[in-house]
């Protein structure tokens, strides 16, 4: 039988991945409403959300992951990260595309930041 448990590390690349993933689908939103104009970028919305869905369900894993490679970084609000995935997962038609905007310009780049940190230790 294939295991198919993802490692510390997988879950680490695949966050980077979806950080990348979101900036480069996002590039051309200059402000929040800017995702509710056109169709498509109702698309680009929708696919950055799923992404961070997908950040915040790995992060839930890491934070109970016994090797405690989070808590060394509390710059990070790393529980706020979790809750997002879970307003994403059960309150989807409220999100507030501000806030994800927000997220996307403001977030995003430290957590990659600190993320590569965290890759670069467990090389």
């Amino acid at each position: 039988m294939k295991d198919t448990s993802t490692t510390t590390r997988e879950r680490f690349l695949e966050i980077i991945e979806s950080i990348d993933l979101i900036t480069s689908w996002s590039k051309q939103i200059i402000k929040p409403i800017d995702f509710l104009t056109t169709p498509q970028n109702v698309m680009v919305f929708n696919a950055c959300v799923m992404r961070l869905q997908v950040i915040g369900e790995h992060v839930g894993k890491l934070l109970k992951d016994e090797s405690n490679l989070l808590e060394k970084h509390n710059e990070i609000p790393w529980l706020a990260i979790y809750d997002m995935r879970n307003i994403i997962s059960h309150e989807y038609s409220h999100i507030d595309e501000d806030i994800i905007f927000s997220t996307i310009r403001e977030d995003l780049p430290a957590l990659k930041s600190v993320i590569q940190q965290i890759l670069n230790q467990l090389s």
